[in-house]
């Protein structure tokens, strides 16, 4: 009896440690095979980032886009000042011809100087909103021109994400392999140098 029992005990035993190993091998191919599959995922989700406000400096339609917007605003700033220069002539005049007017006259030409400062006011609210919408305009011209460039660049590098960052962004740390501005930049102009000698 004592020979069957030590020979169970072994039997148990052994089965006990063969147990063991099935169990520490399936953890140790399973932490393996994790690691594959974390291997795979990163390398297939790639994120990169440019940096807006480089990107605002040095592509050539961004400046462009910038230029014309900017020499549109001095245009409506030139036709609101020629506006107001003319009501204040025209209030400069009443003030002088002021005393020597009849009532009627007086009534009459506040009545034009009322009259040319609602137009003013109506005009400065058309050149704002009309500069407004136009710069909305060219800015989502610039948006999408790039926007359209990223897709044929991220198929081609496998970037699966591209931020825009700036000074003002939500990204607390941005590792500067991923950074690329000098890239984009470059290939945009490029291609826009293209399509503008077409």
């Amino acid at each position: 009896m004592n020979k069957f029992l030590l020979s169970l005990n072994i039997v148990l035993l052994l089965a006990v440690g063969f147990l063991f190993y099935l169990y520490f091998d399936y953890i140790h191919s399973d932490q393996h095979r994790i690691k594959q599959a974390e291997a795979a995922v990163s390398n297939s989700f790639k994120i990169a980032y440019f940096d807006s406000d480089s990107l605002q400096n040095q592509y050539t339609l961004y400046k462009e886009a910038r230029e014309y917007l900017r020499n549109k605003e001095a245009q409506v700033q030139q036709e609101l000042n020629a506006k107001k220069n003319e009501y204040i002539t025209k209030v400069k005049e009443y003030n002088q011809k002021g005393p020597t007017m009849s009532q009627a006259d007086q009534s009459a030409f506040q009545q034009v100087l009322l009259k040319m400062q609602n137009d003013f006011e109506e005009k400065k609210q058309e050149l704002g909103q009309d500069m407004q919408s136009e710069q909305m305009r060219k800015l989502l011209e610039v948006k999408t021109r790039i926007q359209q460039f990223l897709r044929n660049y991220c198929k081609d590098k496998g970037y699966a994400y591209v931020f825009a960052s700036d000074e003002n962004d939500y990204l607390y740390y941005k590792d500067t392999v991923r950074n690329i501005t000098p890239d984009i930049v470059r290939l945009l102009n490029e291609d826009y140098k293209n399509t503008k000698n077409k």
